[in-house]
């Protein structure tokens, strides 16, 4: 029979129906009960009158978040919301729950986020919540169709790494047998094997690591990343490629839920200013807001955004041409200078990206600069038969999620957030 049960949003337009959710609420008035059912696509009024429906339907005693499927027939009533309520003749409990809940995640009593994340499966009943998750599905797949329009093909690395891809310490070990591994910090050298195969244009969504001890509103130690990489030699190529990403997502899902819930204000970029590293520390130094030798630090990504806002009118802002010293071993070189990029987004930095060094030497030499020993680095191979100049970007799922809707912490913006002490649910 659940087979047979339609949406409660699509009920209202027919007169027999089959519909099935959680309990939102449920009154008794002795000769007459009602329940408010709930399911993804909004709420029905189920009114039983004890002198229109079966006893056996009638003596249901449901406690709130039961999940219960409902038969009957659609009538007129100008109480009920909707206009319309649902008159059963059959109801069957498929899963009573326990009372009381844990958790009130209706929204009218204010609920402390480790709270709802220990009762996380509650709190996304909560369809503001679920909103979040929803848009979040409907950005991976706007995104996705963009790149396959683009001549992208999507591949699905490893997650266990023989070595950290970073270099650092900010990796978690993991015991592979009698081996040591790692959970990949970001799927970068895959991206290069698939790039030395053959494939021109590459992407892949999938779930990163990062051990590192923060306890911030913006950071998680695992989070989902949009990656690309593809055969160029301009960093100028990559820009203007996520520039023409993000136009095409924002006009795609402007109309979505989430935005409307949330109030949010999504402003398609006309263009977005690029600004180097040096003259944002400088901008950023005259507002008097200190800054560290290769970071605007958050405080400073922030004044520097309000900056961007009040010159070029948009909420985001390209830092190009870093300093090396403090840029992953594989940028590519200028000088001093990394060919690497932040796109910055209401004061927070979303996307890193930039061309790589593929000449095998340079990029030994690179390896041996930042004190890393080019042994332990099987991918080195790769750029010894014929490696294509070439770069890329990652965004990180969460945080553009989390800045889109203007929520107060990344971890709502993850299903199951993990930060240094949360390993549930």
């Amino acid at each position: 029979m659940l087979s047979d049960k339609i949406l409660i949003k699509n009920a209202f337009s027919k007169k027999d129906v089959v519909v099935a959710g959680w309990v939102d609420s449920y009154r008794d008035l002795k000769k007459i009960k009602f329940i408010i059912l709930r399911d993804s696509s909004g709420t029905l009024q189920i009114t039983l009158p004890k002198s229109k429906v079966p006893e056996d339907v009638f003596n249901v005693e449901p406690t709130n978040e039961s999940y219960l499927l409902v038969k009957g027939k659609m009538v007129e009533s100008k109480e009920a919301r909707g206009g319309k309520e649902l008159i059963p003749n059959e109801i069957k409990v498929l899963s009573r729950a326990e009372s009381p809940i844990p958790i009130d995640f209706s929204g009218k009593i204010k609920t402390d986020l480790s709270k709802r994340l220990d009762w996380r499966f509650l709190d996304i009943r909560n369809p503001k919540v679920g909103e979040i998750f929803r848009l979040q599905s409907k950005i991976i797949n706007t995104l996705s169709r963009f790149y396959e329009e683009k001549g992208f093909i999507r591949i699905n690395t490893s997650k266990l790494v023989g070595v950290a891809t970073e270099g650092g310490t900010d990796y978690f070990e993991v015991k592979y047998f009698d081996k040591k591994a790692y959970l990949a910090q970001s799927p970068q050298f895959y991206k290069e094997l698939a790039l030395s195969g053959g494939f021109e244009k590459v992407y892949e969504i999938g779930n990163v690591y990062r051990a590192e001890p923060h306890h911030t509103i913006r950071h998680l130690c695992e989070y989902n990343s949009f990656d690309i990489e593809m055969i160029t030699d301009s960093m100028e190529e990559l820009m203007n490629l996520e520039e023409e990403m993000l136009k095409y997502l924002f006009e795609k899902i402007k109309n979505e839920n989430a935005i409307k819930i949330y109030n949010a204000e999504l402003k398609i970029p006309k263009t977005i200013p690029k600004i180097k590293f040096s003259k944002a520390k400088k901008i950023v130094e005259e507002m008097g807001i200190k800054t560290e030798e290769g970071d605007l630090t958050h405080e400073g990504e922030k004044a520097l955004c309000e900056w961007v806002k009040k010159e070029h009118d948009t909420d985001f802002v390209f830092l190009t041409h870093f300093p090396f010293k403090h840029k992953v071993f594989y940028a590519k070189k200028e000088g001093d200078l990394a060919l690497s990029f932040d796109l910055l987004y209401r004061g927070m930095e979303i996307t890193t990206g930039g061309l790589r060094e593929e000449n095998y030497n340079k990029r030994k030499a690179q390896m041996v600069e930042k004190g890393l020993d080019p042994k332990t680095f099987d991918h080195l191979r790769f750029f010894k038969y014929g490696m294509p100049p070439h770069g890329g970007l990652a965004i990180g799922l969460e945080r553009l999620t989390m800045l889109m809707l203007n929520l107060e912490n990344i971890r709502e913006a993850s299903l199951t957030p993990r930060d240094p002490e949360r390993l549930t649910p």
